[in-house]
């Protein structure tokens, strides 16, 4: 049992890591064409046309890009008011509660996205001004949610050691 929950560790840890650093180079890319975008406009007056779809669907491909590791190493956004209100001897439960919150959510969202990603390939929808397909763009999302639902159910059957709670290290100078 403990081999399968280091190789199920380390194949979580290797798609999250791999998504993620899809995630880093869109973030690149915005820059890139943001930048040449603002160069093609005042150089030579004329502004790339399709620079505010291609960044959104890449700004959105970012954001979920990065859930699964943002997830996988617990450094997500906690709303701690419930966890520091309850005594520490439910603080098991309480974390037991937020796995199952995410298990459902993920799930419910996951489920929810297939149609949607079904329907735009088969019309073959398109992004209004460029023109780039969208379901390559529309696949991020239920891929992104799928991997985290596996994080949240893996933790929550202790196939996962349980979330790191500690204040990620601070890279700042005393």
């Amino acid at each position: 049992m403990q081999a399968f929950q280091g190789i199920l560790a380390r194949g979580l840890t290797h798609l999250a890591l791999a998504m993620a650093i899809a995630a880093a180079l869109c973030m690149v890319g915005i820059v890139g064409i943001i930048t040449l975008g603002v160069v093609m406009r005042r150089v030579l007056g004329a502004p790339l046309p399709f620079t505010e779809d291609v960044t959104g669907l890449m700004l959105t491909a970012v954001l979920f890009l990065s859930l699964p590791l943002v997830t996988l190493r617990s450094r997500h956004v906690r709303v701690s008011i419930v966890a520091n209100a309850v005594p520490p001897r439910f603080g098991l439960a309480v974390n037991g509660a937020a796995m199952l919150v995410g298990v459902v959510f993920f799930g419910w969202i996951f489920i929810e996205a297939l149609p949607w990603l079904e329907f735009a390939f088969a019309r073959n929808l398109k992004s209004e001004t460029a023109r780039l397909l969208l379901y390559p763009w529309m696949l991020i999302l239920p891929l992104s949610f799928g991997l985290t639902w596996v994080i949240f159910a893996a933790r929550l059957t202790g196939l996962l050691p349980p979330e790191d709670h500690s204040a990620p290290a601070s890279h700042e100078e005393p």
